[in-house]
């Protein structure tokens, strides 16, 4: 007399296991909203803050200060066919900040912008008004 296999602790395994992934799976969600939803309100958002020294700069000093941080202390010149002088990035939380300009310790153009995603701000100098023009996108400049 020959036996037959007993599949149902095979199937009762199966049925199991299924049982767990399926709980697995559906808890995912559920963590991720819980860590989502327990995030601190007073953790401030960080950007990308990108600053383009553009047009006109030749052999002249250039500090540039965000928050009265410094980000830029350096002699630039100006690549006349891409109209840069130089790129620099740094990050900045959410909010109103302030950005200074001084070229050749004599030019000082001073500003408060509001932050509330990336942005990028260029910088133009004009050497016979010594003038300082700033502008603000929410896009990367481009350089052709």
């Amino acid at each position: 007399m020959q036996r037959k296999p007993f599949y149902g602790c095979r199937i009762a395994f199966s049925h199991e296991l299924t049982n767990i992934m399926k709980k697995t799976i559906l808890s995912i969600p559920l963590v991720l909203l819980l860590l989502a939803g327990c995030r601190k309100k007073d953790n401030p958002t960080v950007f990308d803050l990108g600053v383009d020294m553009q047009t006109n700069f030749e052999k002249d000093h250039v500090q540039v200060l965000i928050d009265n941080q410094p980000l830029l202390n350096t002699e630039l010149t100006t690549n006349q066919v891409l109209g840069l002088a130089k790129s620099v990035s740094t990050a900045a939380t959410e909010g109103t900040h302030t950005i200074k300009i001084i070229v050749n310790d004599s030019t000082v153009k001073t500003e408060s912008f509001t932050q509330s995603g990336d942005l990028y701000i260029g910088i133009n100098y004009d050497k016979t008004g010594k003038t300082v023009k700033i502008t603000y996108s929410t896009y990367r400049f481009g350089y052709d």
